[in-house]
């Protein structure tokens, strides 16, 4: 296929290097807003008298007919192919189709177009997830499980509790993903190769047809700029981080040892020779897929960290970071989703093991703390009573009054209530806390937010 340039070269690119600098196997995937870019600026030349209306019917029906197939992997990439394709149904029109406009402006014109649809998709999951999470830490608001600090049990706490930590991290994964939104909202078309075109069309019919918000200001910046790409690298780093250390405790939890989640088939698989064998497959794999994604988000800086402004040919090496960052997400994300419904909690070993580990000693120093003692000399006493416990071989729920005694006369019957695991958990009524009375109320707000969210991503 002939190339846009070449008038000033005396012989052909070299095969193997043009293989080489190929990027159409990659770009095809942005073909579809390609489309709708020429399709934008047909119409930005018509209103501005570049073209007749004659010509302009007949550019919009040949990219109507073009968009039904797209096969010439001989192009050099998307722009070329579309181009000589415009040419092929309409001679010498398709040429004047791309006056003042540049590959430069038009490739991270359409990748934005595209990120933006693909956010949006995102977006639609992230609902969805963190209604299934909202709604799963309504039902367990009250139901125990043991807290840890180091993986090791360190106070109760609710499955309910427990879960919203989820949504707190997914809640900054969506602001994140807004930002990201946010940061598309510039059209850089009319910024040409990189010093704008000397045609009078006009940016912002450009923009308005395109729904951008706002226009790039700098021409230079606008074709150099892959700042938006960066933006959703962090945002699937940051969520892909806040899976991976969801999906770990869910692997621990569901470990014969801690037995505090049933694996359901419809997540598991089985060893090939191991037949009793259920393995939390589907949240190894996530916690896995951290490495892909920080990998891509390395790429991607490499290949910015170095260029001098503005364009140059590093960024095409960008898009198979991008498009493999999205779909990995995608997949992800629609895999967790599924899960949420039928995880299942062993409620009572969950119980049982908030018991251990003299779980609420904090308690018993609070307690004291609450009869007039400092908190400090409080620690040493109720350290003294675990390291009592301990020799003695029982448990702070287990131990008499009158042992208690021994270490201080404040204790009285009443400590009992503070040292159970409901009254520990009820007792953390503080915003933010444990106590399930605070969980309904963070319940609450987690909606009112989510909904906002979903207000400002309209």
């Amino acid at each position: 296929m002939n190339k846009l340039w070449g008038g000033r070269f005396l012989k052909s690119l070299d095969y193997n290097i043009e293989l080489y600098l190929k990027s159409f196997s990659i770009d095809k995937f942005l073909f579809v807003y390609e489309i709708k870019v020429i399709n934008a600026y047909t119409k930005c030349l018509f209103l501005n008298n570049y073209i007749n209306y004659e010509e302009k019917l007949k550019i919009i029906n040949s990219l109507c007919l073009i968009k039904k197939k797209i096969k010439n992997i001989s192009a050099e990439d998307i722009h070329s192919y579309l181009e000589f394709e415009l040419i092929k149904y309409n001679g010498d029109l398709g040429k004047k189709i791309y006056l003042g406009k540049s590959r430069n402006d038009q490739i991270t014109t359409i990748t934005k177009l595209m990120l933006l649809d693909e956010i949006e998709k995102i977006h639609i999951l992230l609902i969805f997830i963190r209604k299934s999470i909202i709604n799963l830490a309504e039902t367990e608001y009250n139901s125990p499980v043991p807290g840890f600090t180091h993986l090791q049990i360190a106070q109760p706490i609710t499955i309910g509790h427990y879960l919203l930590s989820w949504n707190e991290m997914l809640k900054r994964d969506h602001l994140n993903l807004l930002n990201c939104k946010k940061s598309l909202q510039y059209c850089p078309l009319g910024s040409a190769a990189l010093s704008g075109h000397n045609y009078n069309i006009n940016r912002n019919t450009i923009k308005k047809f395109l729904n951008f918000k706002n226009l790039t200001e700098n021409s230079v910046d606008a074709v150099s700029d892959r700042d938006y790409i960066v933006m959703f690298a962090h945002f699937c780093n940051l969520i892909i981080t806040h899976l991976s250390r969801i999906s770990e405790d869910m692997i621990i939890w569901s470990n014969n040892n801690f037995d505090f989640l049933k694996l359901s088939d419809l997540i598991s698989s089985g060893s090939s020779i191991m037949p009793q064998k259920k393995n939390p497959d589907l949240f190894e794999l996530i916690r896995a897929k951290t490495g892909r994604i920080y990998g891509n988000s390395l790429s991607i800086l490499t290949i910015l960290k170095a260029q001098p402004l503005s364009y140059n040919k590093d960024n095409q090496e960008d898009k198979e970071s991008l498009f493999d960052n999205i779909y990995t997400i995608k997949k992800t994300l629609n895999s967790f989703r599924k899960c949420l419904p039928i995880l299942k909690f062993n409620k009572k070993n969950m119980y049982f093991s908030a018991l251990k580990n003299y779980s609420t000693a904090t308690d018993m120093a609070d307690y004291l703390v609450k009869k007039g003692i400092l908190f400090r000399e409080a620690h040493k006493i109720v350290g003294n009573c675990v390291q009592y416990c301990e020799k003695n071989n029982i448990n702070l729920f287990n131990i008499s009054l009158n042992e208690l005694k021994k270490f201080s006369n404040l204790f009285e019957k009443d400590v009992f209530y503070d040292l159970s695991i409901e009254g520990s958990i009820k007792n953390k009524n503080v915003y933010g806390g444990t106590s399930p009375n605070q969980v309904l109320k963070s319940i609450q707000r987690s909606r009112f937010f989510l909904n906002n969210i979903i207000l400002k991503f309209k």
